[in-house]
């Protein structure tokens, strides 16, 4: 793929209403809910709007609650982009295209519907569970579902790319785990299917949207930096996984953060207060609290 192909052009607004995230700040009808989902509306250069959902969260109830309660209106949504296979992503995914009302394309990675599992003692799973979409790729069709799969970035709209499959390039950044089922044979998955979504501003700053960051969201960022043709980032928003990284990881990652110098770091999700913490505390005027209600506007 040729650096900077899907940026021709840019976006000139961009909003982003966080329609599940794990906490919220809101003592109204607004639900939280394991796993993220965002609801992004972006201006093109030629006025047309393009409005991505990217995520469903676990069981879609919050979903579908949040986006009545705050105005979103899902029937309008062109695009499903799933960042990787795990429940909490796509879980809600079935109630969502029943909300939408209409046949939509749903971006995913080849492997989103693949035999995943996971033993992570950390976190309290102390037995292999699965850890994929509580339904099959026929039933998401059924519901009205398009699967588009691809390991390489897909451009959605000008100025709008999937980063596809994610190089792990920096040595903290390590998957552990996670189990694929593989020829009926159960091996160590690095999670290659977990992406990232990046939108290219009219200035040529980039916006960064991770699901859970289990690639890394270093690696994250690095390689959107190269796909995007672009070294200004704007703001890094999502999950990083942080939740059981050691004191270590989360250091180093605070640093490969400080580098990429963002405007606005949002962790959310899976984060873990301990990274949120100390990224705040290192970070202050680039971090920014980020929960389930919220929006934000770029232009």
């Amino acid at each position: 793929m040729e650096e900077g192909l899907m940026f021709e052009g840019g976006v000139s607004r961009v909003l982003v209403t966080v329609l599940v995230d794990s906490a919220t700040h809101y003592e109204g009808p607004i639900l939280a809910e394991n796993g993220i989902s965002f609801f992004i509306e972006a201006e093109l250069n030629e006025g047309k709007i393009i409005r991505i959902l990217m995520d469903s969260g676990i069981t879609g109830d919050a979903l579908l609650r949040n986006a009545d309660e705050l105005g979103v209106d899902l029937r309008t949504v062109d695009i499903i982009f799933l960042s990787h296979n795990h429940y909490d992503h796509t879980g809600g995914l079935l109630k969502v295209l029943k909300a939408v009302s209409k046949r939509v394309p749903v971006v995913m990675h080849p492997e989103t519907f693949s035999q995943k599992y996971a033993i992570l003692p950390s976190l309290g799973l102390y037995k292999l569970v699965y850890t994929g979409p509580p339904y099959t790729l026929e039933q998401m069709r059924d519901a009205g579902g398009i699967p588009l799969e691809a390991r390489v970035p897909v451009p959605l709209a000008q100025g709008i790319t999937t980063t596809g499959e994610i190089p792990r390039v920096t040595d903290f950044e390590v998957v552990k785990g996670f189990y694929i089922a593989d020829g009926g044979v159960l091996r160590e998955d690095k999670l290659l299917d977990d992406q990232a979504l990046v939108i290219k501003m009219d200035g040529g700053d980039i916006l960064i949207f991770t699901g859970c960051g289990h690639s890394g969201v270093i690696n994250t960022i690095m390689h959107a930096k190269k796909i995007a043709n672009s070294n200004r980032v704007r703001a890094v928003i999502g999950g990083f996984h942080l939740i059981d990284a050691d004191e270590n990881r989360i250091m180093r990652t605070v640093d490969g953060l400080k580098e990429a110098k963002p405007d606005i770091i949002a962790p959310m999700h899976c984060t873990g207060f301990k990274a949120m913490m100390k990224i705040a505390q290192e970070m202050p005027d680039a971090f920014r609290e980020f929960y389930c209600g919220d929006s934000i506007e770029f232009r």
